[in-house]
């Protein structure tokens, strides 16, 4: 057995460290980058920390470019993975299903191919590029697992779980994300700076009554009190989950909404106000062409360098209001993650730690044969028993809590 992972940040540091914990059941481990530095520094971290539970299965890292199909191909070729887990950006996602199509190998990633704030790129266009592999990988006899973190991902195994268990009929479902942790810099993204900038900036899609709806960011809020980290605001954002969930659980209304403070939106504003954050070129006065997003995301912490001392937790959870047994029922079903207990286990911090758990979780799940049919699945169309009981030992636990029914109060801004 062998996996060969692409991609070195933030999560594809936390996805190697689980894959070796696990390396008994996944085999040989290469991990690929632009940068062989960084995937050294993984192995480096992975043997610091003795989380290589087979010594006796490989270890390796690799360069390659993930936009080249051809290089894919030829490393696909040369490593003979059971299966490719895209730990790199979105933006590879599709690159990478073809060179695993072309090499007949399983697939698996964590996040939609798109920015989700350009033109054709948006929610409700959101899966397209990657739904055009459904009959290739079923020809091909492959499996290809989409969106397997925590958001989207768990929160969409939680979904399911509410359909198979929780509710005869399901009203409304609010995916509910949090990040109550302090690592004490004034401003900093917990992942990829350019992927978070690109998505918290874009306008929000929500599905209602039948139908998309769309409003600027940060425009529709709520106050919501999380298990352990207290009460939060809300805002509601476009997000990869929503588009799979309203293909696949029927529901009046399906939202996603994420937690920032204040100071951080006050940061974000001014940012995009003068343009740093926007992805087009600009030329300055000595005839330099810079995207000043790219030139943001040189200025800002990596996102690796914020584990160190990052104290607080996080909670995530899917929160479905509907029908049991002809009565109306409202539930959250959620995960707290702890900054502290994220870094002593893998060196890194829980925002990482809560997608790259889940995606070891899903490819244990394909190993014993429990989620490895043949085609491409989103997190809602897959059996959430299984993955449910074994995530927890993997390192992240998971709760219900029943809620007074009611809808949510929602604020609308200017």
């Amino acid at each position: 057995m062998a996996i060969l992972q692409i991609g070195a940040g933030g999560v594809g540091w936390v996805i190697a460290h689980k894959a070796a914990q696990n390396n008994d059941v996944l085999g040989d481990i290469t991990i690929a980058s632009r940068t062989v530095k960084k995937c050294d520094q993984i192995i480096e971290s992975i043997k610091k920390k003795n989380n290589l539970k087979d010594p006796s299965k490989k270890l390796e890292a690799r360069a390659v470019n993930a936009d080249d199909v051809d290089a894919l191909v030829a490393l696909i070729q040369e490593v003979q993975p059971d299966l490719v887990i895209n730990a790199g950006p979105p933006w590879v996602n599709v690159a990478i299903m073809e060179a695993c199509y072309q090499a007949k190998v399983s697939y698996l990633d964590t996040s939609v191919a798109v920015d989700l704030c350009s033109e054709g790129q948006q929610v409700p266009e959101a899966y397209d590029p990657q739904w055009a592999f459904r009959e290739k990988f079923e020809e091909a006899g492959i499996t290809g697992i989409l969106g397997a973190g925590f958001d989207p991902g768990v929160v969409s195994v939680f979904a399911a779980y509410a359909v198979k268990h929780l509710f005869d009929e399901i009203d409304t479902i609010d995916v509910m994300d949090v990040n109550a942790g302090d690592h004490g810099k004034k401003f900093a993204t917990n992942f990829d700076p350019e992927t978070n900038m690109l998505e918290i900036q874009g306008d929000s899609f929500y599905w209602e009554n039948g139908e998309w709806k769309q409003v600027p960011c940060h425009t529709r809020m709520m106050e919501f009190d999380f298990p352990e980290v207290g009460s939060h605001k809300v805002y509601s954002m476009a997000h990869d989950e929503v588009r799979s969930m309203k293909e696949f659980i029927p529901a009046k209304r399906i939202e996603f909404w994420m937690g920032f403070g204040d100071r951080y939106l006050n940061y974000f504003n001014c940012m995009r106000d003068i343009g740093l954050l926007s992805p087009d070129p600009v030329t300055l006065q000595d005839g330099t062409v810079v995207e000043p997003l790219k030139v943001l995301k040189a200025l800002l912490p990596d996102p690796t360098s914020l584990a160190p001392g990052y104290t607080g937790k996080t909670c995530i959870g899917t929160w479905v209001q509907g029908k049991k047994d002809g009565k109306a029922r409202s539930v959250f079903i959620y995960n707290n993650a702890d900054h502290e207990v994220a870094y002593e286990d893998v060196e890194h911090q829980a925002i990482s730690y809560t997608t790259g758990v889940p995606a070891i979780t899903a490819a244990l799940q394909y190993f014993r044969g429990e989620w490895a049919g043949k085609g491409v699945f989103n997190m809602e169309q897959l059996d959430p028993d299984p993955f449910l009981e074994t995530m927890p030992g993997i390192g992240l636990d998971w709760g219900v809590q029943e809620l007074e029914v009611g809808q949510p109060v929602i604020n609308i801004l200017k």
